[in-house]
């Protein structure tokens, strides 16, 4: 009997440990930490070039208005036609072929007259056609404080002053010009005929006149320079919100088309981008001895701080032929000889008067040959300017003024072409102590 029961004993005490083990199981705790993220460092270096001359003269921007391209569409206001005898009709924000979007200005009642009436929620634009004198393009304008229920309607005075807009493709850097004809409602005051202008949200001009005994329209322009790849052009009514307000036609965006120009050669300039094809910095096709020129280029680093270099490298020399004058002064043929007389002299641009300033960090010694290489520490996300001056014979500095005698260069060069790279590259600052652009290999990526 007494062997029995510690047989028993023993069972239980096997039972027991198998429930302990399932009971520990369930008695645990764990806490996971989740989104972490490693991401290497990048570097990106966007250069642009503000100024250059040429003996003195500087390249300058001529741009001429393209009027043969119009970037707003439906501009007088053809579409959708009028077709109500009463010679003007509202249409809904939407309306097929309206193009324009179309708001109320916000502000207004949106309820009118006795018994109160409520504004209908689709913005409507209205157009007449030659009902109160002649359009100033086709036979459709604009009407800016427009109406809520259309002609056949006997509510009259409602408030209902719109906008009206587009966005229209422009490419960001370049100028564009808005014309667009103004008229005042006839027989109206000048405080119910105000047209406020906006150009991406921001008001450039406001219009108001006295309206005679029919249209008058006036043209007005706007010129301005893209931020973005779409800009928006708006029309707003404004004054009193009473369905009696200013008229709109004929609007149209043209683009400019400029080109640049330098006495004694071809230049470009251009705001901080990635450099590509055609731009640079130098392109003079008649250098005597003596000659000189000044570039102003910035250099802007971001997410990082950054040790940058402007190096200029693959010189190559041609000898394009040999003159009198080069044979007696000793030239003998390929390669060409006019790299070597070609010398630089760099500084920090801080005051960005595109000249060389007393106490303006010097980054590359007067009479530097070309070969020299540029070093500047950037901060993340500002921009440094850096002048170069070049001279084709030997260079020197007095207080503020660069000079160059050709002397030294005399005949040798006469005839000879010489083409060059200049990079601007950028390592991250961090860890990097040691740097110097004089290790650095372009040819490696």
């Amino acid at each position: 009997m007494t062997k029995k029961i510690i047989i028993s004993l023993s069972v239980i005490g096997a039972i027991a440990a198998v429930i302990g083990g399932a009971t520990i199981a369930y008695l645990n705790d764990t806490e996971t930490s989740s989104g972490n993220i490693l991401i290497a460092g990048e570097m990106d270096l966007q250069v642009d070039h503000l100024f250059a001359s040429y003996d003195g003269n500087p390249c300058t921007k001529d741009c001429v208005e393209d009027t043969g391209t119009n970037l707003i569409q439906n501009g007088s206001f053809e579409a959708p036609e009028v077709i109500n005898g009463a010679k003007w009709e509202i249409f809904p924000d939407g309306t097929s072929g309206l193009v324009w979007r179309v708001a109320w200005e916000p502000g207004q009642s949106t309820t009118y007259g006795d018994p109160p009436r409520t504004r209908p929620e689709a913005s409507l634009v209205e157009y007449h056609e030659n009902v109160m004198g002649l359009a100033q393009e086709g036979d459709q304008y604009a009407e800016l404080d427009s109406d809520w229920f259309g002609p056949q309607d006997p509510l009259n005075g409602e408030p209902a002053l719109i906008n009206i807009s587009q966005d229209v493709n422009t490419v960001s850097g370049n100028q564009y010009r808005l014309h667009y004809w103004y008229s005042p409602r006839p027989n109206v005051l000048a405080a119910n005929n105000v047209l406020k202008v906006r150009v991406n949200g921001n008001e450039v001009a406001s219009h108001s006149a006295d309206g005679g005994g029919t249209t008058s329209w006036t043209e007005y322009t706007y010129t301005f320079v893209a931020t973005g790849s779409t800009t928006k052009i708006e029309f707003a009514g404004a004054g009193p919100a009473d369905s009696l307000g200013t008229f709109l036609d004929n609007v149209s965006v043209h683009p400019f088309n400029c080109t640049y120009q330098i006495v004694g050669g071809t230049c470009t300039l251009w705001d901080l981008k990635d450099l590509g094809a055609g731009d640079y910095f130098w392109h003079y096709d008649d250098v005597k001895p003596g000659d000189y020129g000044v570039n102003i280029i910035s250099l802007h680093a971001y997410n990082n701080d950054a040790n940058a270099c402007l190096i200029t490298h693959d010189i190559i020399d041609q000898d394009n032929g040999i003159v009198d004058p080069e044979q007696a002064a000793g030239d003998t043929g390929e390669p060409g000889d006019l790299s070597q007389f070609i010398k630089i002299f760099a500084w920090e641009d801080t005051t960005q008067n595109n000249s060389y300033d007393v106490g303006e960090p010097v980054l590359l010694p007067v009479n530097t040959p070309l070969t020299g290489r540029v070093h500047l520490s950037l901060t993340e996300s500002h921009t440094k300017y850096v002048g170069i001056a070049w001279c084709a014979g030997t260079q020197s500095v007095t207080d503020s003024t660069i000079s160059c005698d050709g002397s030294s260069m005399g005949n040798i060069a006469q005839t000879d072409i010489m083409t060059a790279s200049l990079t601007a590259y950028a390592e991250q600052q961090r860890n990097n102590g040691g740097f110097d652009c004089s290790t650095v290999n372009l040819q490696q990526p």
